[in-house]
C-alpha cells in the first residue's frame, strides 16, 4: 500500500475504510460519508484549539461582538478539510480493502472501538469547552 509513515494519516486511512465499508451501498467506491466523517473530526478538533487559545487572547466582549465571523472562520475550515480530503482519499477504497481485508474479527472490533473513540473526542472535546466558553 503507498501510505506514508505517519501514524495519524494511516488512522485517517483506515477510518476512510471503515465508514466507507459501512456506507458502501449507498456512497460507492468514492466514500463521500467517509470523507465527511474525517473532515468533521479534524475540522471540530481544529476549532476547538483555536477557540480556547482566543478564549485567552480576546476579550468575551470582543467574541460576542464577532461571533458571526468566527463562525465563516469554521465553516472555512471545514470547507477545508473536506476538498483536501476529498482530493486525497475519492476513489481509494479498493486499493485499502485489498490492504485491510484479511483482518480478524478481534481486530476489526478492536479497531472499531477506536474509531468510535476519535468520533466522540473531537465532540467531547466541544462539548466541554464549549459550557465554559463565557467564564
Amino acid at each position: 500500500m503507498n501510505t506514508s509513515n505517519n501514524k495519524m494519516n494511516f488512522f485517517f486511512e483506515y477510518i476512510y475504510y471503515r465508514i466507507t465499508q459501512l456506507f458502501f451501498k449507498r456512497d460507492g467506491r468514492t466514500g463521500f460519508t467517509g470523507i465527511a466523517i474525517i473532515s468533521l473530526m479534524q475540522a471540530l478538533f481544529i476549532e476547538v484549539i483555536l477557540l480556547e487559545i482566543g478564549k485567552w487572547i480576546i476579550m468575551a466582549d470582543t467574541r460576542a461582538l464577532y461571533a458571526k465571523q468566527f463562525g465563516y472562520i469554521g465553516a472555512a475550515i471545514g470547507l477545508f478539510f473536506m476538498i483536501y480530503n476529498y482530493k486525497k482519499y475519492n476513489g481509494k477504497y479498493n486499493q485499502y480493502r485489498y490492504y485491510w481485508k484479511d483482518e480478524t474479527r478481534g481486530t476489526r472490533m478492536l479497531k472499531g472501538c477506536y474509531i468510535l473513540l476519535a468520533f466522540l473526542f473531537p465532540i467531547a472535546l466541544v462539548i466541554i469547552f464549549g459550557v465554559h466558553w463565557e467564564k
